[in-house]
């Protein structure tokens, strides 16, 4: 049978995403299905002559994928959505596979034509991180215990409960100490970030001051602005609403970030704790005269294990703030930075504010 020219781009365009290996969705603007690859159509067990020409939501009931296609559609196209966070887990041949999402717009001539949805096999990145966690987890549990044992024993030896220290062996005592804190510091992280893994966050909810939380963040962490004479200022509005949040998780968090401050900011610097009421939303800022960070990290710190090269400071494992921004994540709110090398950084987060007091 003779193809039309105009047939023929088509057709080969559909070859084209037929013989994908990602699983692949097409719609149109009104986010009716178009075309549907046969990965697509395994992964999630559908007919594809029956899916062809009904609305994305009747066809599959992904809760995030229905959403993102939706606010594609209703900005017109303009709205570039995020991946969505979550991997789709289905059964596929009696094995358990993981596949990444992405929902993108499609663009001609300046007006949305439709969206495309791409499904990427994962799963073998899923299982090797499933195992790193088990292996990082053991290893922690492992470390816990002794390090424990070491620091505290250093501790009674500078109390000098066992005789007068020299002061050579007192430095010496005070820099195994220090050493010992960051490597148990460390293994609390990595035991963290395997507890995340591990199951859904668990969150303890209940209505907390501000105020009250900044203090309680700040106590562990005197001994070390005093010794580098850090000064640290407190812009808490007496009218701010209390924060509804798991307290001893939103407390970790700023903690996390005073500390980092400490660590990065120059003897005889300052570092300002502040916070502000807007759109049902506590913003609190973590603001410091450091070092400052390239505006090429300002995402890639938020990952696991990421580290600002060439800034001339020990830092921890780039734990932290990946586990601070899971944290935050699991409140409903986000974490972000502001910064430029050698003029300080600017951290915010935003907690959900107690509704009753509003």
């Amino acid at each position: 049978m003779h193809r039309s020219k105009r047939q023929l781009p088509v057709i080969h365009a559909a070859a084209v995403l037929q013989s994908l290996p990602e699983g692949t969705i097409v719609t149109d603007a009104n986010a009716t299905v178009q075309f549907i690859n046969n990965r697509a159509a395994d992964i999630f067990a559908i007919d594809i002559s029956s899916a062809i020409g009904k609305p994305f939501r009747e066809v599959i009931s992904h809760q995030e994928i229905n959403k993102t296609i939706r606010g594609i559609v209703a900005s017109g196209g303009e709205w570039c959505p995020p991946g969505i966070p979550e991997t789709l887990n289905v059964t596929l041949n009696g094995q358990e596979q993981y596949f990444k999402i992405e929902v993108s717009p499609m663009i001609e001539e300046e007006r949305l034509v439709g969206t495309v949805i791409l499904l990427t096999d994962v799963t073998h990145y899923e299982r090797a991180d499933r195992l790193k966690t088990q292996f990082v987890a053991t290893i922690s549990h492992e470390f816990r215990n002794p390090l424990t044992s070491i620091v505290m024993a250093v501790e009674l030896l500078l109390d000098g409960r066992q005789g007068e220290l020299t002061q050579d062996g007192q430095a010496l005592l005070q820099a195994i100490r220090d050493d010992g804190q960051r490597l148990a510091q460390l293994v609390n992280n990595l035991l963290k970030i395997a507890r995340l893994d591990e199951v859904e966050i668990r969150m303890e909810m209940e209505s907390v001051s501000v105020a009250e939380m900044v203090d309680m963040a700040i106590e562990p962490l005197k001994f070390q602005l005093k010794e580098k004479q850090i000064t640290l200022s407190k812009k808490i509005p007496d009218s701010l609403p209390e924060v509804y949040v798991d307290a001893t998780k939103a407390t970790w968090i700023l903690t996390n970030l005073v500390g980092n401050a400490i660590r990065y900011t120059p003897k005889g610097g300052e570092i300002i704790v502040s916070a502000l009421h807007s759109n049902m939303k506590i913003y609190i800022t973590v603001t410091d005269t450091g070092l400052g960070i390239p505006v090429r990290y300002h995402e890639k710190i938020f990952e696991r294990y990421t580290q600002v090269k060439g800034n001339g400071t020990a830092g921890g494992a780039g734990l932290g703030l990946a586990i601070a921004k899971e944290i935050v994540e699991a409140h409903g709110g986000r974490i972000w930075v502001e910064s430029e090398e050698k003029k300080g950084s600017c951290f915010t987060f935003t907690l959900p504010v107690n509704e009753k007091e509003v």
